[in-house]
């Protein structure tokens, strides 16, 4: 029996974290089909690794690899969400962690060449998903909202690059912490910056600046990146962009930090909230499904409101701004007459 890993379009974020870990765990008997911008270095135990240009042709000369050698005693897994392009006679795996897979989406804030990926994907996944085929997802929701719009059964399996017990947390934990908050994240539209920026922009209103650190790559989302430069220096917001980290950047930013902010509003796991829990981050995260899969979080906001937001971070904070205050017909009428003699 050999173990194909087959990831020719996994190169970047959680999926690649995971790859590399699971690279390193990985004999060599297995053969691994393998984006060429993937670290090989990652797979310690040296198995047979096919490198693949991101292109096209490329693309589908790892579908016809696959589909020649794999043989009817084998496991494939599938790493980058797609099940096989041609019917495979091995036992299949698909590790599927796009929520964009599946579902009703708004792509308009896509640009195009994304839309038309998705769309192709989303074409792939469910005209070439078969009924012994094996779907591998990372939590409950995943799970239920696959059922529920395609019919498609999964299991049930989180996967985190390292597991371990949680970190205990004390006073001194927060203590000489270089930032207030993190929040680790590619810049998807569902990612939510622009929410985030609004919400630190709604604090700084109100004289209050806490340190933001973010992890948006200013090649790969420009246009966000710009935002984020373009407000801090508006409004003077302490917010430091450290573009894509390694996996072990990522967990130092962490351990620098004294609390994980989340609002992204889709996620297939959220990896980042595992993380963090982890090493005993408080986490302040969108009110939504996928968060309390898998943590409880100290505090929590809707995702589409900056307002809502910026309230969790003063709660997280102990900051108690001054609520209205109401009057009465009194005194409203006294106000009107004032107003009329102005």
């Amino acid at each position: 029996m050999t173990l194909f890993i087959h990831a020719p379009n996994v190169h970047q974020g959680g999926g690649r974290t995971l790859l590399s870990a699971l690279l390193g765990q990985v004999d060599k008997t297995a053969c691994c089909v393998l984006d060429e911008r993937m670290n090989k270095s990652d797979a310690v135990l040296n198995p047979a690794i096919h490198s693949i240009k991101p292109t096209p042709f490329d693309r589908l000369c790892a579908e016809i690899f696959l589909s020649k050698n794999a043989k009817a005693d084998d496991v494939v897994l599938c790493f980058g969400n797609l099940p096989p392009l041609f019917k495979s006679r091995a036992k299949v795996m698909v590790f599927l962690q796009n929520r964009y897979m599946f579902g009703p989406h708004d792509f308009s804030r896509f640009a195009l060449g994304t839309k038309l990926r998705l769309r192709l994907e989303r074409w792939w996944f469910r005209t070439r998903m078969r009924s012994n085929y094996q779907i591998i997802v990372q939590s409950s929701t995943m799970q239920r909202e696959l059922q529920s719009s395609l019919g498609f059964k999964a299991t049930v399996l989180p996967f985190l690059a390292a597991n371990g017990e949680p970190s205990i947390i004390t006073a001194e934990s927060f203590q000489n912490k270089e930032f207030d908050f993190v929040y680790v994240s590619s810049a998807e539209p569902h990612k939510n910056h622009a929410a985030l920026l609004d919400a630190w922009v709604l604090l700084a209103e109100q004289g209050i600046r806490p340190s933001l650190a973010l992890t948006v790559n200013a090649d790969s989302a420009a246009h966000v990146a710009q935002l984020i430069e373009q407000k801090s220096i508006l409004h003077g917001l302490r917010i430091s962009n450290f573009g894509t980290l390694k996996y072990g950047d990522v967990q130092n930013l962490y351990r620098n930090s004294t609390a994980l902010i989340f609002p992204s509003k889709l996620e297939s796991f959220g990896l980042p909230l595992l993380e963090a829990s982890q090493i005993g981050l408080p986490i302040l995260a969108s009110e939504l499904d996928y968060v309390r899969d898998v943590v409880d979080p100290a505090q929590t906001f809707d995702p589409d409101s900056p307002t809502s937001i910026a309230r969790a971070v003063l709660r997280h904070l102990n900051i108690h701004l001054p609520k209205t205050e109401t009057v009465d017909a009194k005194a409203f009428l006294a106000h009107v007459l004032q107003q009329n003699k102005q």
